[in-house]
């Protein structure tokens, strides 16, 4: 497998993670912080991740926005943001739509004005009607309001910003005490012997978070825009995905049990197939193996 890495300059450039308190925040700053300069925003926790200073922004604000990016000199902004629980997009859609469609709309403005480089993380969740690899260009179905919500922001972002690389993934990994990650949850309950229920007829293409961060920046340093599929090769399901995990850690995986989605009723509908195609991703950063095997190898 060809290693890349990504460009270092003499002066870093300057970096503003939005949603710096997230699982994904987090991975991001442990792959690129001796890259950049990095500056996260703070909201219900304190941060403190390498020393890394944190700062308070009115993010529905325009001019504030526009202020920070101009204060701080920022070269790009990585926006982690978003209301990701699907039962409360549902039962609350004002707040899932002001944070994953206006919000995403705001940020790509300053961006734009400031001509700050933009990356946006989205979802797989835009696919549903058959078991395939979708790629960028397929129709999308989206039946639920974080669905729905999520792509309004990919809108928004992209009639604000054209310059902007929007991330459609799902990812994983181990994040901060405040953040007990899918996987985490996984690994824990194998290791104490807890059942917990994985669907067996809910497919994914996860990547770590480590390399989404990784294929991201690459993707900048290319002067690449638009949206790129950051995905793994295959389909997994939840189930076998639990399992795999289980066996490149070396654990019992006994406890873990498969389920179908169609015998929770008490959950918000969600797409069973989210697959997506990484060709336009491999094609642009020239690597052919993002294997699941590879993606859970990285974060081991």
């Amino acid at each position: 497998m060809k290693i890349y890495k990504l460009k270092s300059v003499k002066k870093k450039k300057k970096l503003l993670i939005l949603g710096g308190s997230s699982l994904l925040a987090y991975l991001w700053v442990k792959e690129i912080n001796n890259i950049y300069e990095i500056l996260l925003t703070k909201h219900k926790y304190c941060i403190n991740y390498m020393g890394l200073e944190a700062i308070e922004i009115d993010l529905f604000s325009r001019n504030s926005v526009q202020r920070i990016l101009e204060t701080y000199n920022i070269d790009i902004v990585v926006n982690c943001i978003g209301l990701t629980n699907v039962e409360t997009c549902e039962k609350y859609p004002f707040e899932a739509f002001k944070l994953n469609s206006h919000l995403p709309g705001i940020i790509a403005y300053a961006c734009n004005l400031t001509n700050t480089k933009l990356i946006h993380i989205s979802t797989d969740h835009f696919f549903d009607y058959q078991s395939i690899l979708y790629s960028e260009e397929d129709k999308v179905r989206l039946i639920n309001v974080y669905a729905k919500s999520k792509y309004e922001g990919e809108l928004e972002v992209l009639n604000n910003c054209q310059s902007s690389i929007i991330c459609r993934t799902n990812f994983f990994g181990y994040g901060p005490a405040h953040k007990n990650s899918f996987s985490e949850w996984i690994e824990q309950s194998a290791k104490n012997n807890q059942k917990i229920v994985l669907f067996k007829d809910v497919f994914f293409t996860p990547v770590s978070g480590k390399n989404l961060a990784f294929y991201a920046h690459k993707l900048l340093d290319q002067n690449y825009s638009g949206i790129f599929n950051i995905s793994s090769d295959k389909q997994i399901s939840k189930f076998d995905f639990g399992k795999l995990l289980c066996q490149k850690l070396k654990i019992p995986s006994f406890s873990i049990l498969p389920g179908s989605i169609d015998d929770r009723s008490d959950l918000v509908k969600r797409p069973k197939s989210m697959g997506l195609s990484n060709s336009k991703l491999t094609k642009a950063i020239k690597n052919q193996n993002l294997s699941i095997e590879m993606q859970i190898g990285s974060i081991l």
